[in-house]
């Protein structure tokens, strides 16, 4: 992964997931990379500006080709609870420096959804 640069905290985060069987809720930390420098772990490219996310290996699981995980293409729900603002972002890599319930977005995700830059 790209160097993190900031990160935001606490951010609730209500998982869509096909394979899970309710619609979850989780709290953890968002940083930003940019995605644009190459494939992510689904095997999509993917700009700056776009709306993705990363997701930790323990959320992303293990799978036998990584392109065909399933959470791939899966789109989540990321609320700011202090904004009170929700957006959606697209599932298109891993983040390998995240805890369990953190994310990574793209930078323009990011400013979107922190627009103070809001950070640790």
């Amino acid at each position: 992964m790209p160097s993190i640069t900031n990160t935001f905290a606490p951010l609730l985060l209500l998982l869509l997931l096909p394979l899970l069987p309710a619609t979850l809720a989780y709290t953890g930390d968002m940083t930003y990379y940019s995605p644009s420098i190459g494939l992510g772990s689904c095997g999509y490219h993917s700009g700056d500006n776009d709306d993705v996310v990363a997701l930790s290996h323990e959320m992303m699981g293990r799978s036998a080709n990584p392109n065909a995980n399933p959470r791939c293409g899966t789109k989540i729900g990321i609320w700011n609870p202090y904004t009170k603002k929700h957006h959606q972002a697209t599932i298109v890599d891993t983040c390998g420096a995240c805890k369990k319930f953190d994310i990574d977005v793209s930078e323009g995700l990011f400013k979107r959804i922190a627009p103070n830059g809001d950070g640790r």
